[in-house]
């Protein structure tokens, strides 16, 4: 019975996952089409003719009502077909598959480095009585979250690149090790910011997790230090953790369009903003709908591994 009710209820997640994903791409092919712009004018040039607008517009199909626009963009989806970007001819998921990567990668590098780093600070702090540290700490990490990211980069741009040489201003080199000099910053900058939610999150799981009966049942019963800390503190305080942090990788894909263009990284973040700023229809509506999906997928992930670690979780 029990598991049914878990299959059935992994199943309407996964239903309203595709409902997402579908309004995600119906919202964003409306919201390019409001904006301001014309692919065809913005290809040929600000001294193009009138007449050589129209006739490219009527090749690019954009001569069509958007009703016709999107009948055709979603046959295509279900093809894999993402259409053609409208400004180089470059197809859009071969841009995904290229772009795609490197912001991935400095993600997952921030969001493993910002647990190693935040499940010891939170412990400590979570298990201290002084009201100074825990005030500190709240104060700190208050400081840090309210900041904006671009802030924070241009800071760490200033001392670890124009002081000190550490970190190239701005280029990018996709060899392995070599492009991890053009990495670390980006991804110390991330690994700040995610420190200070995660171990802000984790400590307070971690108090009120210390107030739970079977915490006490635990210690009446004389289980082992280790055990103790890691079954009956650790594991269930993580569930809260795991699904903020699932939702926080989702959101921190468009939170990479800001940092992608202050250290000129090759990623899709920056991608988007060109596609934007040239209304290349396509590429716009493809990353957006990647963003939405991969959004979506994780939060799913999240709120599995919430329940695996706590079965209280509700899904």
């Amino acid at each position: 019975m029990t598991s049914n009710l878990f299959l059935r209820k992994v199943l309407g997640r996964l239903v309203r996952a595709v409902t997402i994903s579908f309004w995600v791409m119906v919202i964003s092919f409306l919201l390019i089409r409001l904006s301001p712009g014309d692919p065809a004018a913005t290809r040929l040039g600000a001294g193009a003719e009138q007449e050589a607008v129209e006739a490219l517009r009527k090749q690019l199909k954009l001569d069509v009502s958007p009703l016709e626009q999107f009948t055709s963009y979603t046959a295509g989806l279900f093809r894999g077909d993402l259409g053609v970007s409208l400004v180089n001819d470059v197809d859009v998921l071969e841009t995904i598959r290229n772009t795609l990567p490197l912001t991935l990668t400095y993600i997952f590098l921030s969001v493993f480095f910002a647990f190693l780093i935040s499940i010891p600070i939170a412990t400590l702090i979570g298990w201290s009585n002084s009201a100074s540290i825990v005030y500190s700490f709240r104060s700190i990490t208050s400081v840090i979250i309210a900041t904006p990211n671009f802030f924070i980069a241009m800071v760490g741009i200033l001392l670890f690149s124009v002081q000190r040489d550490w970190a190239p201003v701005f280029g990018y080199v996709s060899e392995f090790p070599e492009n991890l000099k053009y990495l670390w910053l980006p991804v110390s900058i991330n690994t700040l910011i995610l420190v200070a939610i995660i171990s802000r999150v984790l400590q307070s799981s971690i108090v009120d997790t210390k107030s739970e009966e079977f915490v006490e049942t635990g210690i009446i019963r004389g289980v082992g230090r280790t055990r103790f800390f890691f079954y009956y503190i650790l594991k269930p305080s993580m569930a809260p953790t795991v699904v903020l942090l699932s939702y926080m990788m989702g959101t921190m894909l468009g939170a990479t369009v800001i940092l992608e263009t202050i250290f000129s990284l090759p990623g899709i973040g920056r991608e988007l903003v060109g596609a934007v700023l040239a209304s290349d229809y396509p590429m716009v509506q493809g990353i957006l709908l990647f963003f939405g999906v991969i959004t979506v997928f994780l939060s799913f992930i999240g709120d599995l591994c919430a329940y695996a670690l706590d079965r209280r979780v509700k899904i």
